[in-house]
């Protein structure tokens, strides 16, 4: 199968990253009947899931708006929603509250800043381009995850020199680059759960064996679509889904299916180089399932022309960390990291991650609205 375990760069033809973040959502769930409003919290009620909140607060389906507010809290349960639960459901523009000021994006330059108390040899970061807007550099700071690292390695009295390099072969930075000690994080990469490692593709024990993640920097929502007519398109768990053919295009990693058991026997699975390609597969019968990034499937259903024959399972989501990555054998690959997290904890405890978030999906989407990026 390879390697699936790099980045979530999205590989369709004429759609690429760009539509990653379109305002383009399908009204596929039923909103529940509790009062659910943007700019508000909420205390969710059994039967609640985040496809009905965000389907009463915003007329659409937008899990990612929802856990982008409420990670922390989201997190630790892989996205299930318990009862009592109490949610904050961010305004339509990703601000928390109707008076929070989002700052427009200023570029935090990856470039070595002073250090101090000795020597400190440089802690040098790679990434690469064409994921929109994770990382791209016609953004302000090359997009919100290096912003994100950027910014977290000035905060939490970090005095730490740091540089950010761009190599756009993703996977040479997994069997090269990291390896032989050319860099000492790549960024971004989706973390696996590493407890169930006998259950494991070769790649994604490739990845738990040899790797050390940073905490989350960003938490990816993904959905499971299927034909209207299908019984899949009402499994309530994951056991439903096996047997099932499910679709998953080139690029993405399979550490949630992994954890799921839905890996070959039980489930056959297809990796079509397009993501349009798994969507017609459920409209012409080939799959059963295509599962994929909620916001961009929801693009692609669009742009397809689709949205009345497809609709994303409402009960059943998978939450995947995207973390920074560094080589277990690099001498200093802890300290680092530590660097990295500590920042990244303040910045969540001080409102900045969601500011950064917020300001670089608003930049990216006024570029989108002017026909760019």
């Amino acid at each position: 199968m390879g390697n699936r375990g790099m980045n979530g760069k999205v590989c369709t033809p004429g759609l690429r990253g760009r539509l990653v973040w379109l305002a383009v959502m399908v009204a596929l769930a039923p909103a529940a009947a509790a009062a659910q409003v943007a700019c508000e919290s909420y205390v969710a009620q059994e039967g609640d899931t985040l496809g009905s909140i965000s389907m009463a607060a915003f007329g659409r389906l937008d899990y990612q708006l929802l856990f982008n507010a409420n990670s922390d809290v989201l997190r630790s349960t892989s996205g299930a929603l318990a009862t009592g639960t109490t949610l904050q459901i961010p305004c339509e523009d990703g601000r928390l509250t109707e008076t929070e000021v989002v700052a427009a994006p200023e570029a935090v330059e990856p470039v070595a800043v002073a250090a101090s108390g000795g020597y400190k040899p440089t802690v040098r970061f790679v990434t690469g381009g064409d994921w929109y807007p994770f990382a791209d550099e016609g953004l302000t700071g090359g997009g919100f995850l290096i912003r994100l690292v950027s910014t977290a390695m000035q905060r939490a009295n970090n005095d730490h020199p740091f540089s950010v390099d761009w190599v756009d072969d993703w996977s040479s930075h997994e069997t090269v680059l990291l390896p032989t000690g050319a860099f000492d994080m790549s960024v971004a990469w989706y973390q696996p759960d590493c407890d169930t490692l006998d259950q494991m593709s070769e790649a994604t024990q490739n990845l738990c064996l040899n790797y050390l993640f940073s905490d989350s920097l960003y938490d990816a929502v993904f959905g499971f679509f299927a034909a209207k007519d299908s019984p899949f398109a009402e499994a309530t768990t994951f056991e439903e889904l096996k047997g099932a053919r499910i679709c998953r295009p080139e690029g993405y990693s399979f550490h949630d299916l992994d954890a799921q058991g839905l890996m070959a026997p039980a489930v056959t699975i297809s990796v079509p180089p397009v993501t349009a390609d798994c969507f017609n597969g459920l409209v012409d019968g080939t799959y059963d399932i295509a599962t994929v990034e909620s916001q961009l499937a929801s693009a692609v259903i669009q742009e397809l022309g689709i949205a009345d024959k497809v609709v994303e399972n409402p009960r059943l989501t998978s939450i995947q960390a995207i973390a920074a990555m560094a080589w277990k054998a690099n001498p200093r690959a802890l300290e680092y990291l530590t660097y990295l997290n500590r920042g990244l904890a303040e910045m969540r405890d001080s409102g900045e991650w969601n500011d950064i978030i917020a300001s670089s999906l608003k930049e990216a989407n006024d570029k989108l609205a002017a026909g760019g990026p």
